[in-house]
């Protein structure tokens, strides 16, 4: 067929019909074409899958934003003729609507059947406070310490059982800032307005964050790469999640 002939996919294919891709974009704005044309046509969709140039659009988490950014300028380092948009949104856009090529997203293993999934970094989550913070108030030695400090809290803490210890054990008189915005958190952590909710793997990266308290094992989830099958194999797909697995790879060894 068409696509074995280019060598490249010219839909996604999902539960509800076909969205062309950019190969199959570029198909479908030459209605009529003489035979120079179409050869020049086929080249060019060709040449899209096997240069990493073009529109990269990659989603994750607002958390991951500043992490996710310096892979980006990495990436575009090494591939000046990519253009990057990463969108940043708590749901999973639909990699098989083209919404984006490629995603990290946290939690459980995502289950969608057209998408290639892998597993990047485990995220443990612990309190840290600035080193200023802690040389003041000290750090929490038992329950009998968790009413003395002030903390900094998500508005909306997806992780079940760190929002269950929250509520169990800290007053929410002591809760003093919250937004749903976590460069906001942070800023207010290194400020020190309080204790703050850190992956540990981000917090060590800051020389300046001190764990308070010993780390709870429930307070677990796992950071994902997901592609979808019909682009995994596409050059600048795998340009980016190859860069993307070398650095977690990286973090991984320097906080082991």
């Amino acid at each position: 067929n068409l696509e074995e002939e280019l060598g490249h996919k010219l839909f996604h294919r999902h539960a509800r019909g076909y969205t062309p891709t950019a190969a199959g974009e570029n198909l479908s704005r030459i209605a009529s074409v003489n035979e120079e044309q179409l050869q020049g046509l086929v080249g060019l969709i060709q040449e899209h899958g096997s240069k990493v140039t073009g529109e990269l659009i990659v989603t994750t988490l607002h958390r991951f934003n500043t992490l996710v950014t310096s892979w980006m300028a990495m990436l575009q380092k090494e591939n000046p003729g990519l253009r990057i948009k990463l969108i940043s949104e708590e749901r999973a856009l639909k990699l098989e609507y083209g919404e984006a090529h490629l995603a990290i997203r946290a939690g459980l293993k995502p289950t969608e059947p057209d998408n290639i999934v892998k597993h990047l970094l485990p995220l443990q989550f612990g309190m840290y406070a600035h080193k200023n913070y802690v040389k003041e108030m000290g750090t929490i030695q038992s329950s009998d310490d968790l009413s003395r400090h002030k903390y900094v809290l998500h508005t909306n803490i997806p992780i079940i059982s760190i929002q269950k210890w929250i509520d169990e054990n800290i007053p929410m008189e002591n809760v003093s800032f919250k937004s749903s915005n976590h460069a906001a958190l942070e800023k207010a952590v290194i400020d020190g307005m309080g204790i703050g909710l850190f992956p540990t793997f981000l917090a060590l990266e800051n020389k300046d964050l001190e764990l308070v308290m010993p780390l709870i094992d429930e307070w677990r989830s796992d950071l994902w790469i997901v592609t979808h099958v019909d682009l995994h194999r596409t050059a600048k797909v795998k340009a980016c999640s190859d860069l993307i697995k070398k650095q977690a790879q990286l973090i991984l060894s320097r906080n082991s």
